[in-house]
């Protein structure tokens, strides 16, 4: 079942030893606390990394518009869930490494311009490792406003730091690395420079 920003909260608050919130608005000195910190965590803990679950590519909205750097030609906007740029590129998949980022723009000499990012995703779509590293990250980042405990604090972040490191491990797998040639095609490249070899050496 899929958790909301409440659930992840309140397993926060247990971690702390606190009592758990149903909402944001409930009146309580714990949803008060959750409500101003839960989504600067959330998204502080999505630029960490380029989180796979979390990558999206998109093609850039054109601005008509001259960008105030006279060094590039076209100005673009960028989307509104964006955390953290990967990369620009146009539209045959080159990569640019040359464009700027002011503000909400992106500045590049590419007419089509398209982005690879990480979006502020949303909890529905959280994988669990992602959520238990979120839990332990929100829990360190209010344990002090809740229970005035720095002791607590410190175990807190100790438990994050182990968490983070297990989701990084777990994203990972996801996708098999881009640079890897798959086993057909390696066994298949093999036989052939075999089959080479064998009639040069016929050939001899």
């Amino acid at each position: 079942m899929a958790l909301s920003k409440y659930d992840i909260c309140s397993q926060s608050l247990i971690k702390c030893g606190a009592e758990t919130i149903s909402s944001f608005t409930d009146g309580t000195h714990e949803s008060n606390v959750c409500s101003v910190m839960y989504d600067t965590t959330k998204k502080s803990l999505l630029y960490y990394s380029f989180w796979n679950f979390a990558i999206r590519k998109v093609q850039l909205n054109r601005l008509n518009e001259t960008p105030t750097d006279a060094k590039f030609l076209y100005a673009h906007s960028l989307v509104g869930d964006i955390i953290r740029t990967r990369s620009v590129f146009n539209e045959f998949g080159q990569a640019d490494y040359t464009y700027k980022k002011e503000g909400q723009k992106i500045f590049s000499n590419n007419k089509n311009a398209f982005l690879e990012y990480v979006s502020n995703i949303d909890e529905t779509n959280m994988p669990s490792f992602f959520v238990e590293a979120l839990v332990s990250k929100l829990a360190t980042e209010i344990n002090e406003a809740i229970t005035g405990s720095g002791t607590l604090t410190v175990r807190l972040a100790q438990d994050f730091q182990q968490k983070l490191r297990a989701a990084r491990v777990a994203d990972g797998q996801e996708n098999p690395p881009a640079n890897i040639m798959p086993a057909g095609r390696l066994i298949e490249a093999h036989m052939r420079s075999s089959t080479s070899d064998r009639f040069r050496h016929e050939q001899n």
